[in-house]
């Protein structure tokens, strides 16, 4: 058997809430990435357990509020990504609520954009034979890169082979109903909304889960409920309300979050989420504890500073 990856040289985080590891390559030099064992406070392990991966090295999409960005080299390969997984996995094998969790979610959307790498879709179709007794629900986060339309499509067959009856949940990254502000913040060539709307009539199958709209609004976003309302069904499609969380580049970018961890928002937001409803979205007000913004839960936060401590001593 050949050397292992990774070696774990960092653990942040609290029982009951999330543990953050840090991963260091053993085949290539400076390389740092994070995995995360998460539990949903809304329930118990025996409900559901969360298992976050990172999809590549750095990020090449460079969000302006995501920490995770701090450098990029290139995709992570399919031993790569499966050994974040015995990381999360290893500490549970002996059995456990979360080893038996009704619902095991599986999000690739820690560091990386997932639509950019193949060895993503491999992963995908290798897990249910790997841990066949656990109940995974992969989830895919992407920004919708352009370019990367035949691992869409690839996408849609392995959904529908090894996933369907609502065992796959696919989220694109909006963050703005604006085009314009979309590229100032996201700064990458990617779908626009209409062509994100006509995929998703193409993916969305009786029984399967509603396709997530993901909004992480500062107070300066744009966001227009009336964009949404002509250009997607809300028979497929799903709205989903985030705070923008407290990195370093959303301090950088001067971002200041209009969903407020204590649940409040301006009353500007409300009149655009009650069109929403009106139109007969499903409209999803999502926050983090604040516990899991104490343990630095968020995508990249412990990668980062570790880099520039490296940075500092080399």
């Amino acid at each position: 058997m050949g050397k292992k990856c990774w070696k774990i040289i960092g653990k942040r985080g609290k029982d009951g809430v999330a543990w953050i590891y840090l991963l260091s390559s053993n085949r290539e030099e400076g390389v740092l990435i994070e995995c995360v064992d998460a539990l949903d406070p809304r329930y118990s392990a025996r409900d559901k357990w969360v298992i976050i991966l990172s999809s590549q090295k750095g990020c090449p999409v460079k969000c302006q509020f995501c920490d995770a960005a701090f450098y990029f080299k290139g995709n992570l390969n399919q031993e790569e990504l499966l050994e974040q997984l015995d990381v999360v996995m290893a500490p549970h094998l002996k059995g456990d609520d979360c080893l038996n969790s009704k619902k095991v979610k599986l999000h690739f959307a820690r560091m990386g954009e997932p639509a950019m790498n193949p060895a993503v879709l491999g992963v995908l179709a290798d897990i249910p034979f790997i841990y066949p007794g656990v109940n995974f629900i992969p989830t895919i986060a992407t920004i919708a890169p352009a370019g990367n339309e035949k691992w869409f499509q690839e996408l849609i067959d392995l959904k529908n082979q090894l996933y369907s009856g609502g065992r796959f949940q696919l989220q694109f990254s909006l963050n703005s109903t604006d085009e314009n502000y979309r590229d100032r913040i996201m700064p990458v060539r990617k779908w626009t909304a209409r062509e994100i709307s006509n995929y998703g009539s193409k993916y969305y199958m009786d029984g399967d889960r509603k396709i997530t709209l993901n909004y992480a609004l500062a107070l300066e976003t744009p966001f227009d409920a009336r964009r949404l309302i002509e250009t997607f069904d809300p028979s497929v499609f799903l709205i989903k309300i985030t705070p923008v969380n407290p990195t370093e580049g959303a301090t950088r970018g001067n971002f200041t979050t209009a969903l407020k961890f204590d649940g409040s928002y301006p009353e500007s937001l409300g009149r655009e989420i009650n069109k929403l409803e009106e139109a007969g979205f499903e409209v999803i007000i999502s926050i983090g504890s604040l516990e899991e913004v104490a343990v630095g839960s968020n995508c990249g936060q412990l990668a980062f500073t570790s880099y520039l401590r490296m940075e500092k001593i080399s």
